[in-house]
């Protein structure tokens, strides 16, 4: 990990290497490695500009180290020199580094926010949502074809972060006239990629839904804010989102996951959340599985299930009390695919 801090203009540059980053170091050596440098010397690169030091001190509580002093030339230099955790924490994808460094640049206001293990958590999956973004292939086929290089940030900064961040960005974008539009200001609560996976037994023609108490409809005001839904969970380590699936199927439902069903990738709200949807039903055999309890007690998790067979659970979309749009594009998938899954797993 190269990491560059530089006096007075406080910024934090991050110079690691890689292809899509270039490097120009005045005064320092090209091959200083593992350090954090703040001096009077300029730095190009990466750069996000951070307000004191208190902000240089929360971002480098991310990982362990120590400060040392250092002679260079007539002056001497604050560096910080970090163990073998720190270049660990971003072995996967160094892009993730810059990411973490850029938000925690915005945090000037409130820099001690990053330094709780919830707080960094939610940074570096936000970090790794950008990069599955950016990484993925959009088709563009009826739309106009505009990409980000149409839109000019004028302005961003973080109101909020902790698990989820509130996103202020100040910009104008390309119109489809070709014009520009006007500076607009808008909020983005920016949260991890997730995905979702609705539990289907086609033998016994059975769906596993999970019930438990949501934040967002009790804000909302619902007066029952129990909510039915498919097993999802956050992307919150290195894991494929394959891997995630297995995964929360046996922490949310005890089932083990034999075979996995595309339904689509989606935003669900895009005008105002970046939250990204894995979506998908994943087939298990339910005639030993049992209904019961599940989640994780360190996530606070009170997790119920219910075996529900296919024309109950439509049931619920025509009830209303299927009221999540996970569980009603699962169910309507299901509906429109119910017949060929059956048929693949009948006995030949």
């Amino acid at each position: 990990m190269q990491i560059f801090v530089t006096e007075p203009r406080v910024a934090l540059a991050l110079a690691c290497n890689a292809d899509w980053q270039s490097m120009v170091l005045e005064g320092f050596s090209h091959d200083a490695v593992g350090c954090l440098v703040a001096g009077t010397n300029r730095v190009e690169g990466v750069v996000a500009k951070l307000g004191d030091r208190a902000s240089i001190d929360a971002y480098f509580d991310l990982f362990s180290g120590r400060w040392i002093d250092v002679l260079f030339g007539k002056s001497t230099v604050q560096v910080f020199l970090s163990d073998d955790k720190a270049a660990k924490f971003f072995e996967k994808d160094r892009r993730i580094e810059a990411l973490v460094a850029a938000d925690v640049a915005m945090m000037v206001d409130h820099p001690t926010r990053v330094n709780t293990p919830i707080n960094r958590l939610g940074l570096v999956m936000r970090a790794r949502s950008y990069i599955r973004a950016a990484d993925t292939a959009v088709p563009v086929g009826l739309r106009k074809g505009y990409t980000v290089s149409d839109v000019e940030v004028l302005d961003q900064h973080l109101p909020y972060a902790k698990y989820f961040d509130m996103t202020d960005v100040t910009l104008r974008h390309k119109r489809f006239d070709g014009s520009n539009s006007a500076v607009m200001v808008r909020s983005v609560l920016r949260a991890a990629d997730a995905v979702t996976v609705l539990p289907c037994d086609p033998v016994l023609d059975q769906v596993v839904l999970i019930e438990q108490f949501r934040p967002g409809a009790f804000v909302r005001g619902d007066p029952k804010p129990w909510v039915l839904e498919p097993v999802a969970g956050r992307c919150d380590g290195d894991e494929s989102v394959e891997e995630v699936a297995e995964r929360e199927m046996v922490e949310e439902a005890g089932l083990t996951l034999l075979a996995l069903e595309f339904v689509g990738n989606y935003y669900p709200s895009p005008g105002c959340v970046s939250e990204y949807l894995y979506n998908f039903v994943g087939l298990v055999d339910l005639s030993s599985a049992q209904i019961g309890m599940h989640g994780l007690e360190t996530e606070n998790e009170d997790i119920r299930t219910h075996f529900v067979s296919f024309v109950d659970a439509v049931g619920l979309l025509n009830s209303g009390e299927a009221d999540n749009g996970p569980l009603i594009v699962s169910l309507y998938w299901l509906m429109a695919n119910r017949t060929r899954l059956r048929v693949a797993s009948s006995p030949a």
